[in-house]
C-alpha cells in the first residue's frame, strides 16, 4: 500500500503540474546551458541544410561541404518544406525551439550517412526542446548524458520521433522548476504525436530516490492522439512508457523489459507500462517481461473516472507482477467499459499474476 505521505506528495505535485505546463514555468534566462531558439518562420522554402563536426556556422550549410558546425544554426536557418541533414559526430548542444514548422509542410531533421551523436556531457539539462512546434520530424539520432531528458517536446502538433536512441539521461535533474524526474523522451500537452522506433535505455535518476524521482524511458502527460509503437524502452530506473491523462493513445509493438520499478522504500511501484486516467488508451501486442514490479500497470489516480482502456495481445510473464489495476472502486476486474481484455498473457510472474486494488 501507499504510505499517507506518499500519496499526498503525488497527488500535489499531479495537481501543481495540471495548473501550469512545463513552459510556463520557464526563465530563458537563468535555465543552465540552454539555446533558446523562436522560430516563428512560415514562409516555405525547400532549401536543405547541412550540419557537420567539420563545418563552420559561416558558411552557407546549403551542401556536405559547406556545412553548419552546429545545429542550432540549422534550425535557425531552415523553413517549412526545408530539411537538415546531421553528418555522424558528436555534438555538445541544447536546444530549446518555440514555434519551428508549419502544417502545410513538415520539417524533416535527420542524420545521414550514420547516426550523429548529441552529448550532454552530464552537465546539459536536454538535447532538443520542440515547444509549439507543428509538423516536425526527428529522425536517426542519439541522444546521451543530459542531465534531464534527451529529447521532448510541449504544446506541439504533429512531431515525429523515430528512430532514436535514448540513453543515460535524467541522471541529476538541475531544471528544478520544470518538475521532471529524469527521463528519455518527454512529450506533454501535444497532439498527434508519433514516437516508433526508438531504442530508451539506462535513463532516469542516479542513484535513484524513490521518495520523489524514479524516471521513465518513454515520458508522456496530457496528449491528444499519440502513437507509441516499435520501441524498446529497457534498463531504465523507473518505468519503460508512462501514459498520464491522455486520450486516444495507441501503445503497440513495444518491447519494455529489466526496467528498476522498484520504490517501496516508500510504499508503491511504478509500471512497465503505466497508463493513469485519460480515456481511450490502447494498449495492443506488447511484450513486458522481467521488469523489477508490474509489467502493466493501470490506475485513477484523481478520481477522473477514465474509460476505453483496451487491452489485446500483450505478454506480460517474468515481472515481479504481471498487471497491477488500483483505484477503480472495484476489488475484481472493472467494467468492460472501462477496461476491456483481450488475449493476453499474464503468468509466470514471480509474486503475483493479476494484483486489484480498490485503493493503493
Amino acid at each position: 500500500m501507499k504510505s499517507a505521505a506518499a500519496v499526498m506528495f503525488l497527488i500535489s505535485l499531479l495537481a501543481l503540474t495540471a495548473a501550469c505546463s512545463l513552459f510556463d514555468t520557464k526563465n530563458k534566462n537563468s535555465e543552465p546551458d540552454i539555446d533558446w531558439l523562436e522560430h516563428y518562420k512560415t514562409d516555405l522554402k525547400s532549401t536543405p541544410y547541412y550540419v557537420s563536426t567539420t563545418g563552420s556556422d559561416d558558411s552557407a550549410g546549403t551542401s556536405r561541404d559547406a556545412a553548419f558546425r552546429t545545429l542550432r544554426k540549422a534550425m535557425e536557418r531552415v523553413r517549412p518544406g526545408g530539411r537538415i541533414y546531421i553528418l555522424p559526430g558528436t555534438y555538445s548542444e541544447s536546444i530549446a525551439v518555440e514555434g519551428m514548422g508549419d502544417p502545410i509542410a513538415y520539417i524533416g531533421i535527420t542524420g545521414i550517412t550514420g547516426t550523429p551523436v548529441f552529448d550532454g556531457e552530464n552537465r546539459l539539462p536536454f538535447g532538443i526542446w520542440a515547444e509549439k512546434c507543428n509538423h516536425v520530424i526527428f529522425d536517426n539520432m542519439e541522444f546521451r548524458n543530459y542531465t534531464d531528458f534527451g529529447i521532448g517536446a510541449g504544446r506541439a502538433d504533429l512531431v515525429f520521433f523515430q528512430n532514436l536512441t535514448i540513453h543515460n539521461n535524467g541522471h541529476a535533474v538541475q531544471l528544478k522548476s520544470w518538475q521532471l524526474e529524469g527521463c528519455g523522451i518527454h512529450v506533454e500537452e501535444s497532439e498527434n504525436v508519433t514516437i516508433s522506433g526508438c531504442d530508451v535505455f539506462e535513463n532516469g535518476p542516479n542513484p535513484q530516490s524513490p521518495k520523489y524521482l524514479m524516471g521513465t524511458g518513454i515520458n508522456t502527460w496530457g496528449n491528444v492522439n499519440v502513437t507509441i509503437t516499435y520501441n524498446r524502452s529497457h534498463h531504465n530506473t523507473g518505468g519503460g512508457i508512462l501514459v498520464e491523462d491522455s486520450e486516444t493513445v495507441y501503445v503497440e509493438s513495444n518491447y519494455i523489459y529489466a526496467n528498476d520499478l522498484d520504490a517501496t522504500s516508500d510504499g508503491w511501484w511504478d509500471g512497465g507500462i503505466w497508463v493513469d486516467g485519460g480515456r481511450d488508451v490502447i494498449l495492443r501486442d506488447n511484450t513486458v517481461y522481467d521488469n523489477l514490479g508490474p509489467g502493466i500497470q493501470l490506475s485513477d489516480e484523481d478520481n477522473q473516472h477514465p474509460t476505453g482502456y483496451r487491452l489485446e495481445g500483450n505478454s506480460c510473464t517474468g515481472n515481479y507482477y504481471g498487471i497491477f489495476i488500483w483505484n477503480f472502486g472495484t476489488a475484481g476486474w472493472p467494467d468492460s467499459t472501462v477496461i476491456s481484455t483481450v488475449n493476453n498473457d499474464f503468468s509466470g510472474n514471480s509474486r503475483q499474476d493479476v494484483w486489484i486494488e480498490t485503493w493503493w
